[in-house]
C-alpha cells in the first residue's frame, strides 16, 4: 500500500490578479495606465509589483495615452471599471481600432456575479453585449483566476491580430 505523501509541495491556487498579470506579461505588456477602482485593488497591486502603473482622471485619457505609447513602441494595458467603458468607447473605437492598436483592457466588472447594487447592474448587465457589439474579444476572469492559460493565449493572439482584448474581472 502506498504511503501518503507528507508535506508535498502544493501549487497556490491562481487568483484573478495572477491571471491578469500573467496574461499581460505573455502579451509583452510592460506598463499600465487607467482609472483606479477598489474592485481592481488586488489586480493593481499585482501589476504595480511587475510594471509601472499610471493613474488618470478619465478612461478616455488612459486610452489615448496607451494608443500614443503603442505607436511609439511601448505596450500598455488600460485598466478601468466597466462604467468607464462607456466613457472610453469612442476613444477605443476611433483611436485604437482606427489605428490598429491592440489595446489590452483590464475591466473591473461591477454589477456581475454577487454584485447586485442597482447602480452597478445597469452597466454590469450590458458590459459583455457592449464589448461584443464593438468587436472587442474578451474573457471573464473570476476571482479564483480559473484557466489562466486561455487568457494568456487570447491576449497574445489579439496583440498579433492588432485587435483590442478585454479581461473582465468579476467581483
Amino acid at each position: 500500500m502506498d504511503e501518503p505523501v507528507v508535506n508535498a509541495p502544493t501549487r497556490p491556487a491562481p487568483t484573478a490578479a495572477a491571471t491578469v498579470v500573467a496574461a499581460l506579461e505573455h502579451a509583452g505588456i510592460r506598463r499600465a495606465v487607467g482609472v483606479p477602482d477598489s474592485q481592481l485593488a488586488a489586480v493593481l497591486d499585482a501589476m504595480s509589483e511587475r510594471m509601472p502603473v499610471t493613474f488618470t482622471a478619465r478612461e478616455d485619457v488612459a486610452v489615448a495615452m496607451a494608443v500614443g505609447a503603442d505607436l511609439a513602441g511601448e505596450r500598455y494595458a488600460v485598466f478601468m471599471k466597466n462604467a468607464g467603458l462607456g466613457t472610453s468607447l469612442d476613444a477605443i473605437v476611433s483611436l485604437a481600432v482606427g489605428a490598429n492598436v491592440p489595446l489590452t483592457l483590464v475591466i473591473g466588472w461591477a454589477g456581475a456575479g454577487t454584485d447586485k447594487l442597482p447602480h452597478h447592474t445597469v452597466m454590469g448587465d450590458r458590459t459583455v453585449p457592449l464589448l461584443t457589439a464593438v468587436g472587442i474579444e474578451h474573457d471573464i476572469v473570476p476571482q479564483d483566476g480559473a484557466d489562466p492559460s486561455r487568457c494568456r493565449t487570447r491576449a497574445a493572439e489579439c496583440r498579433t491580430k492588432r485587435r483590442p482584448y478585454a479581461l473582465l474581472v468579476k467581483p
